[in-house]
């Protein structure tokens, strides 16, 4: 049952009216645009426009929301800013409708039914819980925000730099815009498939120790898929583990575990932006369409605290200049020229348990007196690291052979750019 029909909740909704102008007036400025109010429902009903600071101000032209219902959502509020309170009154009804465990659709229909009441707009009730209406003001906050900000033409996350021949699809997380980003691999170009609503850690981002409720910035991997009949009701219909803390989270001495991409409880249909002990969860039904697209063992997860756009342009020199590095360390270890092969690694190289000192006598020994070595290099991953300045996560799958030794195996190293040159500063054999 909606709650709309309860009689209890029409207090707290009245109360509540404030909420849908409140997430548009907190929304940050766009086409100059800095604040939205809305005067009484006389002036609502007698103006089609906005009006701030006095002045009619543009409509904010945004970007076309596609998930469903989060587009019915920003259909009420747009229609609302119409001034089409009746026809946003209807819109708001069939959302509820359709999704009654929706809360924040519940705020906004309480909001436009006091405006049609002729009810003052104000945050101040003594009916509703303030922390619960601050949670869904967030909400509305960042879903608003998203679909005015959000057109980007020809760029792509800064991150994203090149996806292996193996990996279908990615994950790109945006936690300040409470984004999920997910890219196909179309012809080893990513391109935009969707975007989501998602809530992340309690307290913010950059996870450092079990227990702390944050969510680790790094790049991920997809490791386990979940059923969701396997699982407490919290965590919805199917759960992916990543593989924090990974090598890098290890060096750095981060603990923990247990980060997973998952749903919420059926008692709800979505969670404050900032709501869980350190995973990614999205709505259950937004979860069920990106699920078959992620893959164990291949698909990336790229977590930012705000996530960089550039050009496409600047994507295909960036990618160039990584690329020229990698395929530079591996002739010159074919070549069998130690100091040349040694010169790609840091001074600050850490990597299989040695330090660059014991790397170097260890690669020098192995090297010595070979007659050949061949290097082949597959399925080449490079992501920007989201937090790290300057460095590139690459993986690959090896295959070394030389005249003495032959091996397979899955390598991932960490470059960083020291000031005009690409060094490896860690290098390990992963299972993924």
């Amino acid at each position: 049952m909606a709650l709309r029909n309860k009689r209890v909740f029409l207090p707290a909704l009245v109360a509540a009216a404030a909420v849908l102008v409140a997430a548009a007036a907190h929304a940050p400025s766009a086409g100059g645009v800095t604040e939205l109010k809305v005067a009484s429902s006389a002036a609502v009903a007698s103006s089609a426009a906005v009006a701030t600071a006095g002045s009619v101000s543009p409509m904010v032209s945004v970007s076309v929301p596609h998930p469903e219902p989060e587009q019915q959502l920003i259909n009420v509020i747009d229609t609302f800013r119409r001034g089409e309170v009746d026809a946003a009154i209807a819109e708001a009804q069939s959302l509820i409708d359709a999704k009654p465990n929706f809360r924040l659709a519940h705020l906004v229909y309480g909001d436009l039914l006091a405006s049609r009441a002729g009810v003052p707009l104000s945050f101040q009730s003594k009916d509703m819980p303030d922390a619960s209406v601050s949670l869904l003001m967030d909400e509305a906050r960042q879903r608003w925000k998203h679909y005015r900000t959000s057109k980007r033409p020809d760029r792509v996350p800064q991150p994203l730099v090149r996806l292996s021949e193996s990996q279908k699809n990615a994950l790109v997380v945006d936690l300040a815009a409470s984004r999920l980003f997910v890219f196909e691999n179309s012809d080893g170009v990513p391109r935009l498939r969707g975007d989501y609503y998602v809530s992340g850690g309690k307290n913010g981002a950059h996870k450092q120790r079990q227990g702390d409720r944050r969510t680790p910035v790094g790049v991920y991997f997809v490791v386990d898929r979940l059923p969701g009949n396997t699982l407490p009701d919290k965590y919805g219909p199917v759960a992916f583990p990543v593989d924090y803390p990974n090598e890098w989270d290890v060096r750095h001495g981060r603990t923990g575990g247990g980060i997973w991409l998952h749903g919420v409880a059926s008692s709800t249909y979505s969670r404050p932006p900032l709501d869980s002990d350190g995973c990614v969860a999205l709505t259950n039904a937004e979860l069920e369409q990106v699920a078959p697209l992620l893959e164990a063992g291949s698909t990336p997860v790229l977590i930012a605290e705000q996530v960089s756009w550039i050009a496409s342009d600047a994507m295909e020199q960036r990618r160039r200049d990584i690329m020229s590095q990698v395929e530079q360390w591996r002739n010159d270890w074919e070549s069998g020229r130690v100091e040349h092969y040694l010169g790609h690694y840091s001074q600050a190289f850490h990597g299989r348990g040695m330090d660059k000192k014991a790397w170097d006598a260890y690669k020098a020994n192995v090297t010595r007196n070979k007659r050949y070595i061949r290097v082949a290099l597959e399925d080449i991953s490079v992501f920007g690291h989201p937090h790290e300045q300057d460095m590139m996560v690459v993986s690959f799958s090896q295959q070394y052979e030389s005249d003495r030794f032959s091996s397979n195996s899955r390598k991932r190293q960490y470059w960083r750019l020291e000031g005009d040159s690409w060094r490896i500063v860690s290098e390990e054999n992963v299972s993924i």
